[in-house]
């Protein structure tokens, strides 16, 4: 790949990441290599640009992310009125003598291989001991870390399931970016369970009458809300392995709904007044605080202890808008009322759904026990599991005491956030 070509790609991916498109600028960092065809001013037929990279990775590129890395191309390389360009991707030629980069065997193996190889290559040896500490990683000392980097890592992952591995590299990814780590850690995510479908809009915090959406096309899942969309939130943005941050939403919040020069922090304070306005919506001003109001409450503590880093507990979330429900959205047409007390977006694709429960989850209108409803909420949640989600409830009966809840609300999610890598185990 010549020096220009390398600087195009390079270009090309800044742009991608100030459009906000981090996931597909991630994908362009796979690519070895890039063979852009020739064309003329007066040739309508596009330019071809075929990207090279590891057989492994070729699966992962879709074809809206080829055409949104086009459409780049389209800005950085022009004839007069600007080229089209079409993108593909291809496996990088092999060299029969050149040794295998992407490690052998089991893909644990792989991946425990290709976490010391990023962290050798991002780490020194001094403060390699400090960083696998912070990593969750057994302790050690520097003259162990001198005598071999590799070495050291490999050591202290030996025994580790290729479950921990995956949550130790996405760690390690987040903090010290190697595109093979990435890559192996997106063809491992479609492995394991956890939802691998691409994440699209994310439709949220309605705080006023409910939207309603229709999907107009079953085939790229497109959805659009045909009503009272003015009071609802769209977070239309890319989402990477490390799931979605509170410090990531503030941050769409601060463009897109902030005046010019707001602080982080107040963009934080004002986005989550708007969303604790979505909450315990069936519930009169006289009533005391309801069960999600103290959710997101407790949540909000941890923030201000830990910091924007954790994941963003996200409320009154419309499932309709994740491509997992697309078998079964064959054509288009209105969709039904569906929504998600709380959502959060975790690292490796783990999504968890967070439900209050009340008695119209288990009762009839009259208050008597309803076995039938109590049946639709389990089938409901047999299908979120399925699909990739995992189910947490917590009964009405949990709620009647803020004294207890809040304290109760406050270890779960701090043992959550322990268990997921976000808090250490200090925190506990």
């Amino acid at each position: 790949m010549d020096s220009q070509t390398s600087q195009e790609l390079v270009t090309v991916s800044q742009m991608l990441v100030q459009a906000g498109n981090q996931h597909t600028a991630r994908l362009l960092s796979l690519a070895e290599q890039a063979e852009i065809g020739q064309s003329l001013p007066w040739e309508p037929a596009p330019v071809p640009v075929v990207l090279r990279v590891h057989p492994a990775f070729v699966g992962l590129f879709r074809p809206a992310d080829l055409q949104v890395i086009a459409a780049q191309f389209d800005r950085v390389r022009k004839w007069g009125n600007g080229d089209k360009h079409q993108v593909s991707v291809a496996p990088v030629l092999a060299d029969p003598f050149a040794p295998n980069d992407l490690g052998s065997g089991t893909d644990a193996m792989q991946l425990r291989d290709e976490i010391a190889e990023t962290l050798w290559q991002k780490v020194s040896a001094t403060k390699l001991p400090d960083i696998c500490r912070a990593l969750g990683l057994e302790d050690g000392d520097v003259d162990e870390a001198m005598a071999s980097k590799r070495a050291y890592v490999r050591s202290r992952t030996s025994d580790y399931t290729l479950d921990q591995l995956y949550q130790l590299g996405s760690r390690v990814v987040e903090q010290h970016y190697r595109p093979r780590l990435w890559g192996l850690l997106q063809v491992h995510a479609g492995r394991r369970t956890g939802v691998d479908s691409p994440f699209k809009n994310l439709i949220f915090a309605a705080d006023g009458p409910k939207p309603e959406l229709v999907l107009t096309d079953a085939v790229s899942n497109t959805i659009e809300i045909s009503k009272n969309g003015q009071f609802c939130l769209v977070y239309d943005r890319g989402l990477d392995p490390g799931g979605l941050s509170w410090r990531q939403l503030v941050t769409w919040w601060t463009e897109t709904h902030a005046e010019s020069g707001t602080s982080e922090q107040e963009a934080g304070r004002q986005l989550y007044l708007r969303l604790q306005r979505s909450l315990d919506r069936d519930r009169k001003p006289s009533d005391l605080p309801g069960p999600e109001w103290q959710v997101f409450r407790a949540y909000g503590e941890l923030l201000n202890e830990h910091g924007f880093d954790l994941p963003a507990l996200i409320p009154q979330v419309y499932l309709h808008y994740d491509p997992y429900t697309r078998a079964q959205r064959r054509e288009p047409g209105p969709l039904p009322r569906q929504r998600m007390d709380f959502l959060l977006l975790m690292r490796g694709r783990w999504r968890l759904v967070i439900e209050c429960d009340g008695k119209q989850h288990y009762a009839d209108d009259d208050g008597r026990a309803s076995p039938r409803r109590y049946a639709e909420m389990v089938a409901a949640d047999r299908e979120l599991h399925l699909a990739g989600y995992e189910v947490v409830r917590f009964g009405g009966a949990e709620f009647q005491s803020q004294e207890r809840s809040l304290p109760m609300l406050r270890r779960y999610f701090t043992r959550l956030f322990i268990a997921h890598g976000y808090l250490p185990e200090s925190a506990a």
